[in-house]
């Protein structure tokens, strides 16, 4: 095949539920509340010619990247909170009721700063064969943040 060998991109996308709040927001985000996440990982590299193999004609298989993100990104999330560790709050809630789902994290739980950890937990799977060319977090149909590679 004559374009085997330039950079294709491709993209998949999951979804979770999730709440979070901002602690020192100066409006409503200071207050516990919750969004339906939508993580896009888009990865670029070539495609395989590899004839007979599972992934000839592929950069990576859609089923694999989707394992990857539901495990390493949607099971500790969905249905969670998100906190920081220094959101008290958070913290005497989370004494106070040991089965809740709340997830503390180092840093506000911005959407900036979610996509950022979001890379964080799957760069290694992807480092191999292909690279992580961006990674969209939408917090809402019309909010996001993006994560691109330092250049």
């Amino acid at each position: 095949m004559k374009d085997i060998d330039n950079m294709v991109e491709i993209t998949k996308a999951i979804e979770w539920d999730m709440g979070h709040r901002i602690p020192n927001h100066s409006g409503k985000c200071r207050n516990p509340h919750g969004h339906r996440y939508r993580l896009e990982l888009t990865l670029s590299g070539t495609v395989k010619n590899c004839p007979g193999s599972p992934e000839d004609g592929m950069i990576w298989d859609f089923g694999t990247v989707a394992s990857i993100l539901n495990t390493r990104i949607r099971a500790p999330l969905d249905h969670a909170f998100l906190a920081s560790a220094s959101d008290k709050l958070l913290q005497a809630m989370a004494a106070a009721d040991r089965e809740l789902k709340i997830v503390f994290v180092p840093f506000t739980p911005t959407v900036e700063n979610l996509v950022t950890w979001c890379h964080g937990q799957i760069a290694d799977a992807f480092s191999s064969t292909c690279q992580i060319a961006r990674l969209r977090l939408y917090e809402s149909p019309s909010s996001f943040a993006d994560w691109i590679p330092p250049k």
